[in-house]
């Protein structure tokens, strides 16, 4: 059962979680290896298989949409990923395609990005193979010689190299989300005390109370989804809405542990 965070300080009852750890959610696949660099005809069939429908589908650090086929790809290394109706996801080991006699690769190393209003992860990458010198791009970003990306917020990436040649190799990555350090005392219980626990809120007057860490500590995750919905503080409550640097570094809190630092 969810907790209720009574109505004047929070919205309505958040809404109940789907346990993903226990989704049967199943995904295969098929892949075509492209012809030649210059003939770029590589495709990945997507198949799912429990969850609840319907799925939506993303490769490497696309979005998500209702096509399971993936076509005109080029060699390189792909991460397949798919949503289901609740929210679940699951994504493929790393997908090879490959040009018999092209030996062009990239590795790519990751540094967790551990800022909460910042970003400051890192990507380092290392071609091989092919014919130098090298290009490197993130995302859709242009090419260029530099292959080390910094100040890299969480999230699934694209990295691709180009060689002297024109070939391309494109790998799907991700940068981790690290601790980062916020802190209870010093930034989350001064948000809470001045946008929650108010007169005729979230004091004591009203249930839970959040006007103790341990009020906030056994409702640090309810406290997570009210604030992100904006159920929590309401439009018009007294101690006025909360701007999105405080948001984020409630949600950083939670995600580090809701430690009591």
């Amino acid at each position: 059962m969810s907790l209720i965070f009574y109505s004047g300080c929070a919205g309505e009852d958040e809404p109940a979680k789907i346990d993903c750890s226990k989704s049967d959610l199943a995904l295969t696949f098929e892949s075509v290896n492209p012809e030649s660099c210059t003939v770029v005809n590589g495709s990945i069939t997507a198949s799912v298989t429990g969850g609840k429908a319907p799925y939506t589908y993303a490769l490497n650090a696309g979005v998500f949409g209702s096509n399971a086929v993936f076509t005109q790809l080029s060699t390189g290394n792909y991460i397949l990923r798919v949503k289901d109706k609740n929210g679940c996801t699951v994504q493929s080991t790393e997908i090879q395609l490959r040009i018999p006699g092209n030996d062009l690769n990239l590795t790519a190393v990751t540094e967790p990005d551990t800022e909460c209003i910042g970003n400051n992860g890192t990507i380092a990458l290392t071609a091989t193979g092919g014919t130098e010198p090298y290009q490197y791009q993130l995302n859709t970003g242009a090419f260029g010689s530099v292959s080390t990306f910094t100040s890299v917020a969480t999230g699934n990436y694209t990295v691709t190299v180009k060689d002297a040649e024109g070939c391309v190799f494109p790998q799907g990555i991700s940068v981790s989300r690290g601790n980062t350090g916020t802190s209870l005392t010093d930034d989350i219980m001064p948000i809470i005390q001045a946008k929650c626990a108010i007169d005729n809120c979230h004091n004591g007057s009203q249930s839970p109370n959040l006007s103790t860490k341990t009020g906030v500590l056994n409702n640090a995750a309810a406290i997570k989804g009210q604030t992100q919905s904006g159920r929590m503080p309401q439009a018009g409550s007294p101690g006025g809405s909360l701007t999105t640097t405080q948001k984020a570094l409630i949600a950083c809190w939670v995600d580090d542990g809701a430690t009591n630092n």
